[in-house]
């Protein structure tokens, strides 16, 4: 079946070329013919969010061949894939959205497309709890690109769920215990073909096990599976999150390409005006949560809108957007802005009144304003403290991860090369500074504005960049292991300019921690299974370095008194290395030199 040949085309739109409705046909006869009739011949169209030309399609229905969509005589099309998993993209949008109303949430959803690359991702904004999820949808025969995973690891967003083929470090693990995978499957419903979620729950040397999206549910932390739930520590956030505030169901969203000229859908894009009403309120809530008003120019500063330059009209309609949400019952978030004076705004019974508010004249309207703030802390101080601030816990999740790489940065400086050190130091200053920001944010929520703004963007964070730069840092003890290894496996020795000299295979000089901890560190853990690999470097003449017995030394070996002990025990360790390491590896003979009474490695 030739799903890679753009005439032969699996997927359409339905109703129009800007069209989110996906329609895939059926290769069977009369299932192809049961379509068409249903929607008519000019109803599927070669849609501009498949990456089609937008051109009407035409239903060939086929005996012995394969049914398919096909475009008119003359028309070139630029579309780059056609077959049944080309439109997974908005199945993905379409089932997560329905998924959401099911669960009771409201939510934004904005699916980002790289039209050079083939996968797809959808973030998903949930006010309440005030999550960010990424769902990553890679086609059946593509794969994720690596950073995919790094942005996994960052922590920018609650929870990412990967595809179902993208490897993974053993660090992702580590966050919650579990890695989330995602695939789409083919479903009949309707007397029509669909694609579907399916939720894939990897646990540590454990095989995927996989459910339907309909099977899990919404934690304040993330999503939650059944076999999540399960394996789940004890003390761990399993149970459903109910939104507090009434549900309304979200409108259509637009789908947002990214990579290739905006076509819009028929709701239109999300645009910064509604982007900074989103943050805005999540912003005041978090004031509130912490007892805290605020000003115009602090958000400025998150909104990335000049309001210095609204008039008051327009002040009132950004706020008003902002309080839409807010019930009757509870104060408005609109009391927290002030200014610059700590006053309230002077336009607050106009705003008020828009929202269908009635608010004291005169002189009791600020005493009236002042009540009603305190309210507003106690509310939502109340619901922080009985439901937890998942932003500031991803804070902090973030900062201890910050504060645990630069520890391993830190063991790991003396042993990188000189291009290694120098972007590791790098690495550590951006990541100690984005450190220093959060920490000395204070009263005024700028921690809460540099998360926020890491959140939002797409660039590559100070964490992982420092541990891509830790990872890169190894390279020299990893050549140093490899050169080593190599040399016992064809029987060899070598010496110290092999591994470091003008022709040395790791670098050109001893890195900064000098020969003989690089070496001890580039063993790693000797056991009495283990052989000492650096007993394969010599001199040229065969015999010890000078380095011989501080190496034995630091591995937790005694040191050898004499010269004749020191090559008889040298040499036995070579003999060991050797067998360890033949094809197929030889029983290795006991080691010749006992373990030191203080301790060994």
């Amino acid at each position: 079946m030739g799903f890679g040949d753009s005439r032969l085309v699996k997927v359409a739109v339905l109703g129009s070329r800007t069209s989110d409705q996906p329609v895939i046909l059926p290769t069977a006869h009369d299932d192809a013919l049961r379509l068409k009739k249903r929607f008519g011949s000019d109803a599927f169209w070669c849609g501009s969010l498949l990456g089609g030309c937008g051109g009407i399609l035409t239903v060939r229905i086929c005996h012995g061949k394969v049914s398919h969509f096909a475009h008119r005589p003359g028309e070139v099309c630029i579309r780059r894939r056609t077959d049944e998993d080309s439109a997974d993209h908005l199945y993905l949008h379409r089932e997560v959205g329905r998924w959401l109303d099911k669960c009771g949430l409201d939510h934004r959803l904005e699916l980002r497309r790289q039209t050079n690359e083939d996968w797809t991702s959808l973030d998903v904004f949930l006010p309440s709890p005030g999550l960010r999820l990424r769902f990553y949808c890679s086609y059946a025969e593509g794969t994720l690109p690596q950073s995919a995973v790094e942005f996994a690891l960052s922590g920018t967003y609650d929870d990412v769920l990967l595809g179902e083929h993208t490897p993974v470090p053993r660090e992702l693990f580590a966050r919650r215990g579990h890695v989330l995978r995602l695939r789409m499957v083919s479903d009949r419903r309707e007397d029509l073909w669909h694609r579907r979620i399916q939720v894939g729950t990897e646990l540590p040397a454990r095989r995927t096990v996989w459910r339907n999206l309909d099977e899990c549910w919404i934690t304040p932390r993330g999503v939650m599976t059944p076999v999540a739930a399960k394996s789940a520590p004890e003390g761990s956030v399993v149970e459903r999150y109910r939104q507090p505030t009434p549900f309304h169901a979200a409108r259509h969203q637009a789908v947002v390409t990214e990579g290739a000229p905006r076509r819009r859908g028929p709701a239109g894009p999300i645009t910064p005006w509604q982007e900074a009403v989103f943050v805005l309120r999540d912003y005041l809530r978090h004031c509130a949560a912490h007892g805290e008003t605020t000003t115009w120019d602090d958000l400025a500063g998150i909104t990335r809108l000049d309001l210095r330059a609204f008039g008051d009209t327009r002040c009132q309609v950004l706020l008003g957007a902002v309080d839409a949400a807010t019930p009757l019952s509870e104060p408005p978030l609109f009391l927290l802005v002030r200014r610059g004076n700590g006053r309230p705004l002077p336009y607050l019974g106009e705003l008020a009144k828009q929202l269908g508010r009635s608010i004291p004249p005169g002189h009791a309207r600020h005493k009236w304003c002042e009540e009603q703030t305190r309210r507003l802390f106690a509310l939502h101080k109340a619901a922080r403290t009985s439901g937890g601030d998942v932003r500031l816990d991803s804070v902090r999740r973030s900062l201890k991860r910050i504060g645990t790489l630069l520890a391993r940065a830190q063991d790991q400086l003396d042993f990188a090369g000189k291009p290694e050190h120098r972007a590791l130091v790098k690495a550590m200053r951006h990541a100690r500074s984005w450190q220093d920001q959060w920490q000395g944010a204070g009263r005024r929520g700028v921690a809460h504005r540099t998360w926020w703004a890491g959140r939002e963007g797409n660039e590559i964070t100070g964490a992982v960049a420092l541990e891509q730069a830790i990872q890169r840092s190894g390279a020299v003890l990893e050549a140093v292991q490899r050169r080593l290894i190599e040399a016992a496996c064809h029987g060899d020795t070598i010496t110290v300019a092999d591994l470091f000299g003008p022709q040395g295979c790791a670098a050109p000089s001893p890195p900064p921690a000098g020969l003989v901890r690089t070496l001890i560190r580039a063993e790693g853990a000797v056991t009495d299974q283990v052989p000492v690999l650096s007993a394969l470097i010599t001199t040229d003449g065969g015999d010890p370095p000078s380095e011989a017995r501080d190496i034995l030394a630091g591995l937790g070996f005694v040191r050898p008194v004499s010269d004749e002990v020191l090559r008889i025990v040298w040499r036995h360790e070579q003999q060991r290395s050797w067998a360890a390491h033949a094809t197929p590896p030889t029983e290795m003979p006991p080691r010749r030199i006992p373990r030191s009474s203080r301790g060994s490695r």
